[in-house]
């Protein structure tokens, strides 16, 4: 296939800027298709294969509607789904090899929505003014590579004209890096882990990793979860050993390692089997001591480190959270194992340990177990999450789903 890159921006305002960089990626002798994210005009400096027009269509206005409702926001928004959609139907052709953007604020915005839709592998760049900022809320799990553009686009100049040559000569650089993996081992299994669950997910690694297995482990901590979810859907996966489930209880409680609505879903959209243990559920993660919400200032609470800090939850949380992972896990279309670590779902969940409370863990299970469907097995396993005795039967549980 020849070798494509789709070069999304405001070509209305950055013109100049999109047109140098055209021909830096041309004179790397590679095909570029052009979209154009500019509502207020287009560029001759250049052929321009998608028009503002059609992108604001596939973002479900005209584009003369959304110049009329003069809405910046609004408009990024827009955009950005529209080049997302244009993108999403030229990589289902097999026409697209790499994406990479330009812009200020609203052009980066743009850029990094629509760069969501290509898998991990693909390359993905955007020169950014913001590029030193945090922007994971924008990029997510995905694989994009932010470029300083040191001074503003707004025109070339013999320090833009640097930033741009060194752009498209490293998309096109990363392009010649195949993204299939021809030293993937037979089997891929994602593991999701916690600083409480690392003596079991270390103890599953060695012993799938003994029987050839590749194994990638996943903090979660938020973007772990959404970064396993992500390449779930990517079908990067053969099973999931979902040890760590702990995202759900920040979810639930307004917490700083919620990995959103989506996590537990992946797996079952997917129909690969998976493992799925209620690990570290009985915590939610707040910042500093100082930061716990005022609501949460009589729970029990723990200093995990002097940036973290842990609140104990509660039965009628764990109630929910049981109902949430069941009802998740009722729509997977491929075997599911829960299992059920009796002596406690974390290392300060065990015996003598400041979270140890059975009578919690015990609503917790309850609840799986009465929301949970028929054909999804459950073994409760009488012992810690972190003995070696449950790693060998989560192993050996995901071993066996995986052979059905």
């Amino acid at each position: 296939m020849e070798r494509s890159i789709i070069m999304v921006g405001c070509f209305d305002t950055k013109g100049e800027d999109f047109g140098y960089l055209y021909t830096c990626l041309i004179q790397h002798g590679v095909n570029v298709v052009t979209i154009n994210t500019g509502v207020m005009g287009s560029t001759d400096l250049f052929p321009v294969h998608f028009e503002a027009e059609e992108v604001a269509k596939r973002g479900g206005i005209t584009l003369f509607g959304l110049r009329a409702q003069k809405d910046r926001g609004r408009a990024i928004e827009v955009m950005g789904i529209g080049a997302a959609s244009i993108i999403e139907d030229l990589f289902s052709q097999n026409k697209v090899n790499a994406v990479i953007g330009m812009g200020g604020g609203g052009g980066t915005f743009i850029a990094l929505k629509a760069m969501q839709v290509l898998p991990f592998g693909y390359p993905k760049l955007c020169i950014s003014t913001l590029a030193t900022k945090d922007l994971s809320a924008h990029i997510g799990s995905k694989d994009i590579t932010l470029m300083p553009s040191i001074v503003d686009v707004a025109g070339l100049n013999s320090v833009s004209k640097v930033v741009i040559r060194q752009a498209a000569a490293a998309i096109t650089g990363m392009m010649k890096t195949s993204a299939s993996n021809n030293d993937k081992r037979e089997k891929s299994i994602a593991i999701s882990v916690f600083g409480n669950t690392s003596l079991c997910v270390d103890k599953c690694s060695e012993l799938l990793k003994s029987k050839r297995f590749e194994v990638l482990a996943f903090h979660s901590v938020g973007v772990g979860g959404k970064t396993m979810e992500g390449l779930t859907l990517d079908g990067y996966f053969d099973a999931i050993l979902d040890i760590t489930t702990t995202e759900l209880a920040d979810e639930l409680c307004g917490g700083i390692c919620s990995a959103g609505p989506d996590r537990l879903t992946a797996a079952s959209k997917t129909g690969i089997p998976q493992v799925v243990v209620p690990g570290c559920l009985d915590m939610v993660n707040f910042g500093p001591m100082d930061t716990v919400p005022k609501i949460y200032k009589d729970r029990q609470l723990f200093s995990w480190a002097p940036d973290v800090t842990l609140m104990r939850t509660n039965e009628e949380e764990n109630r929910i959270l049981g109902k949430i992972m069941a009802e998740k896990l009722n729509k997977s279309l491929a075997p599911v194992t829960v299992l059920l670590p009796m002596g406690g779902i974390s290392k300060i969940g065990g015996v003598g340990e400041v979270f140890h409370n059975p009578e919690i863990d015990r609503e917790l299970f309850n609840s799986i177990k009465s929301n949970t469907k028929k054909n999804i097995k459950i073994i409760e396993v009488q012992s810690n999450i972190n003995t070696e005795e449950f790693a060998v039967q989560a192993v050996k549980s995901l071993l066996e789903i995986m052979k059905d």
